[in-house]
């Protein structure tokens, strides 16, 4: 075989491709967030020296809350060093949330969860010996309180009985662990009925006076958790650091890449270096969104034939068959853009929209910028009205806009419309 045969052979060879578009992005290639970060350590430093502080984590899909909320784990854990490289060691519960969690459900989720992670450590299992008995409890209660809360039931006293879980856990470990924080990822999921907003409140508050003050709580949601947290406990907002993610800056989003490129030189045992073209077209396209930024790079990386991204292996991998347009959309948007919307002039009004992202738009900007008929506008603006793809402006008529930025982005990245 020819030297050229070879090298041509070697190219096709299977490559580990670094990019993570449907998970959560390790620690290794985790970049940005530098501020939020600095408030999250202080949160555990203040927790670590008994003056407890929570957050709550809020954003769009795809801005990066579980990616944050995972870092957040792996330095309270220790598994990873601080900004300052110091270290942390929290015991770490956490766990997630969806739309059939209940109140007792949220309790148990959190008492079993607990009971599993000192079960990994034997010194620890050994040190909890007092409590061990009740933690092993957990799963039961669980059931038997669902039981219960079918029948309407208080279930006030499985709230005591993990204030009563974590204060002897604490007394028991506290020789060897900083505290425990209490992770809740998807606090937007359950329904008014779970209460989450009252459980926050009435945790943090009993825990105190029990002068357990080594326990901190962090919950990520979409925006709307605040109004789903007030709902339940008008107060309960109240209770937590509020951390609003945006978009990544420009030089952070170059870094994702570059990480990810790091990590697959180390994995396939060569270098796959990005033109400059290739990576501020990534970073044009994602508008700075985390998990676009992911789908991408995934994307152009998986594309890319010769070891070196260039535009034509984003460009191939953004707008292709099976390609990261098409991968977002069948996550996130398909049921706005295609699956309820039959109508190409209608899908105009609604790229006319993206130039303004998640901005408000009055009709008659959408008038100058669609040529469609009068009557179409109206039914179309109607129509996207009714199917919830559109928003309307509370006290003034006339005046739209689109539910959120990330499907702004996602409508110009497929359009090539630049924002106004």
């Amino acid at each position: 075989m020819a030297l050229g045969d070879s090298l041509a052979a070697a190219m096709l060879k299977m490559k580990f491709n670094p990019f993570r578009p449907n998970g959560i992005v390790p620690p290794g290639a985790f970049a940005g967030r530098y501020d939020e970060l600095q408030c999250l350590e202080k949160v555990l430093h203040q927790t670590k020296n008994g003056n407890p502080e929570h957050f709550l984590i809020t954003g769009e899909r795809g801005i990066g809350k579980s990616s944050l909320m995972f870092y957040m784990q792996c330095i309270a854990d220790g598994s990873i060093t601080t900004l300052k490289d110091d270290k942390f060691n929290f015991i770490v519960v956490s766990v997630e949330l969806d739309d059939e969690t209940t109140y007792a459900k949220i309790i148990t989720k959190i008492g079993a969860e607990l009971r599993r992670e000192i079960a990994k450590h034997e010194n620890l299992k050994e040190a909890a010996k007092a409590v061990w008995d009740f933690l092993s409890r957990w799963e039961v209660l669980g059931v038997k309180y669902e039981a219960d809360s079918a029948k309407n039931t208080p279930t006030e006293q499985l709230l005591e009985e993990l204030c009563f879980t974590i204060e002897r856990t604490l007394e028991n470990v506290k020789a060897e662990k900083d505290g425990i924080l209490i992770l809740i990822d998807e606090a937007d999921k359950p329904n008014a009925k779970a209460h989450l907003g009252a459980f926050s409140k009435l945790l943090t508050e009993r825990l105190v006076k029990q002068h357990c003050n080594y326990v901190a709580l962090g919950l990520a949601g979409l925006p709307h958790v605040f109004e789903r947290l007030k709902g339940s406990h008008e107060s309960s907002v109240r209770v937590f650091r509020p951390l609003p993610l945006e978009v990544l800056k420009t030089a952070d989003r170059q870094e994702v890449v570059q990480r990810g490129l790091v990590v697959a030189k180390e994995k396939n045992g060569y270098e796959t270096p990005i033109t400059p073209e290739a990576l501020e077209l990534i970073c044009n396209l994602s508008e700075g969104y985390p998990h676009f930024i992911q789908q991408f790079a995934y994307s152009a990386f998986d594309c890319d034939k010769d070891n070196k991204i260039d535009a034509d292996d984003v460009k191939e991998g953004a707008f292709g068959k099976h390609g990261a347009l098409e991968a977002l959309a069948l996550r996130y948007f398909n049921e706005w853009y295609f699956d309820q919307i039959g109508s190409d002039e209608y899908r105009e009004v609604l790229k006319a929209m993206s130039a303004h992202s998640d901005g408000w738009v009055t009709k008659a900007q959408l008038r100058a910028a669609v040529k469609i008929k009068e009557s179409t506008l109206r039914n179309a603006l109607n129509a996207l009205k009714a199917r919830n793809i559109i928003q309307t402006q509370k006290g003034r008529q006339g005046v739209y806009k689109l539910p959120n930025r990330s499907f702004a982005v996602w409508i110009r990245s497929l359009t090539a419309i630049q924002p106004v």
